[in-house]
């Protein structure tokens, strides 16, 4: 890890008076509300349907199909220097929830303020997650098992862009993950998605911290560097007295400290994109945390991927519609690295080979098709998924 960093630096030293930044997400809902100059309302969606069918030979297996997010976006400006944006989402038809849902204040492009529910700056699709934007029907699962993906809480913070070297920067204060209610949150196999407070009645003892820097000095790319650091927050501390020696020890136990780093790479050059990630989530305090919970929480949790897509357009001297074939190969393991008391469960340790196509026929949408192979350490013969799907977004 500590030599991909080292090459980023590198890389953002050497290019950093090469070229002008230039955003790449242009076909975006979330992006127009929030670059609309004009006073009062705004409103946008997007959404999609899919249809997930399990294959495995010589069983029979049921399929699903589901309308599995529609998302409204709102947003009012005030005045050409204040702004509201709003995202709420429904989920599986009846689970409603508030994705971000905060002020931005911008003092000039280099220096802006915001506060509310925000979407934490890691990786690529916590942050760019409309149907459009990513390739296959479901999103990579590095990005739901190790980037707990969709992953926001409150907070407030800074973000802006340093043109002289091409970089733009976000960094926020938040409350933390929630290790225990009664019972442990986090899992070795989910590894820390379940402790995700989503700005609900969010419990904060001490907040938490997380930024992201992303390099645009180079035509056609976007290298990505995010970080998060925090202590995980446990209803046991609520009324202790400090100098209650068992009351504290007991406390201590139930929250464990969580550092994460991840490396984003997407770099499009001509038809060609290729796409790539890395994530490793350090834990420190599993042993008690486990002994205490019952719990199997391992010490590192780490995930990577890479994607290589083609952009086919159908009609001459035209974008859309286009044909979007990909191959996507992944690998995460929740249980990568445990403490001293605990047994690997290889079957944490997955593997997943998506290849599929998509049809985009507007910039606003599209119909998915993929098919993946799935395999874990306990049971290399893999599984299969058929994947059907649906997108837009205005």
């Amino acid at each position: 890890m500590k030599q991909i960093l080292l090459l980023l630096a590198l890389s953002i030293i050497t290019y950093s008076n090469s070229q002008v930044y230039t955003d790449t997400t242009v076909d975006s809902g979330f992006k127009r509300i929030l670059l609309n100059n004009r006073k009062g309302f705004s409103i946008g969606s997007y959404g999609e349907a899919h249809y997930n069918a399990p294959i495995e030979k010589g069983k029979f297996k049921n399929g699903t199909a589901d309308l599995h997010r529609l998302i409204l976006y709102t947003g009012y400006r005030f005045n050409s220097k204040l702004q509201f944006f709003s995202e709420m989402e429904i989920e599986h038809i009846n689970e409603v929830s508030i994705e971000q849902a905060f002020v931005n204040y911008q003092f000039n492009s280099t220096f802006n303020f915001k506060a509310g529910v925000l979407l934490i700056p890691m990786g690529y699709v916590n942050e760019f997650h409309e149907p459009t934007l990513f390739n296959g029907v479901e999103r990579p699962s590095v990005d739901k098992y190790v980037i707990p993906s969709t992953w926001r809480e409150l907070g407030l913070g800074f973000h802006g862009l340093l043109k002289p070297v091409s970089v733009k920067y976000q960094v926020f204060v938040v409350n933390g993950f929630k290790g225990f209610d009664g019972s442990a949150k986090f899992s070795g196999k989910s590894g820390l998605r379940g402790g995700r407070q989503k700005a609900a009645k969010a419990i904060v003892r001490t907040p938490s911290v997380t930024g992201k820097l992303t390099f645009f000095g180079v035509n056609g790319l976007r290298l990505g560097v995010s970080g998060y650091y925090g202590n995980s927050e446990s209803t046991l501390y609520d009324g202790v007295n400090r100098d209650s020696t068992i009351a504290v020890a007991k406390a201590d136990s139930s929250s464990v400290g969580i550092g994460i780093v991840a490396v984003n790479l997407d770099y499009s050059i001509k038809n060609f994109t290729i796409r790539a990630e890395g994530v490793l989530a350090s834990v420190s305090n599993t042993e008690q945390y486990n002994t205490f919970t019952s719990s199997t929480l391992g010490q590192q949790i780490m995930g990577y991927y890479g994607e290589l897509s083609y952009k086919h357009s159908l009609k001459k001297n035209q974008q859309y519609p286009q044909l979007i074939p990909f191959v996507r190969y992944e690998n995460y393991d929740t249980h990568y690295k445990l403490d001293r008391n605990m047994v690997k469960n290889n079957s944490y340790n997955r593997e997943v080979l998506t290849a599929g196509i998509g049809y985009q026929l507007t910039a606003g949408t599209i119909f998915k098709f993929d098919y993946q192979w799935l395999k874990n350490g306990s049971n290399p013969r893999p599984t299969g998924l058929l994947n059907i799907g649906f997108g837009y977004w205005f």
